[in-house]
């Protein structure tokens, strides 16, 4: 079981870093940015983060 802080921590850090790289795949070569992709991309990586904090939590 983790104690509260290092969950914090956890999920703040792996929110920052995901998104900076969800940031980085959502602009396309003319660097335009796309915000419906990225939105989607976003509520994957809350859904993996989520899952991944769920099977570590038991």
């Amino acid at each position: 079981m983790w104690d509260t802080k290092r969950q914090i921590i956890w999920l703040a850090v792996s929110f920052l870093l995901g998104t900076l790289v969800l940031y980085q795949h959502a602009r396309d070569e003319a660097d335009g940015f796309d915000p419906q992709y990225f939105a989607l991309l976003e509520v994957l990586l809350v859904l993996v983060i989520a899952v991944m904090f769920y099977l570590y939590s038991e």
